[in-house]
């Protein structure tokens, strides 16, 4: 996979993180690291993430998924964002 923009999602909190990065298949892993360890630089999501109880609350999604999903609130506003 190769570069682009990807989502982490708050399930039950309808919230989104966005971010972008190359080699987007090799991103999911080392997020999870950072998150776990307290080390991720965002810390609005640290901090959900530390509130929350790790992954189980949390998915990876990239552009393509989201754009695919017509079910998503809002998404006519994100995809006129880039």
């Amino acid at each position: 996979m190769s570069s682009g923009i990807y989502a982490i999602a708050h399930i039950g909190d309808f919230k989104l993180f966005v971010g972008e990065a190359s080699k987007l298949s090799q991103k999911w892993p080392p997020i999870l690291t950072q998150l776990n360890s307290g080390k991720f630089p965002d810390p609005v999501l640290q901090q959900v993430w530390n509130t929350e109880g790790g992954k189980r609350y949390f998915s990876f999604h990239t552009k393509t998924e989201i754009i695919s999903d017509r079910d998503i609130l809002g998404i006519e506003e994100l995809l006129a964002l880039g």
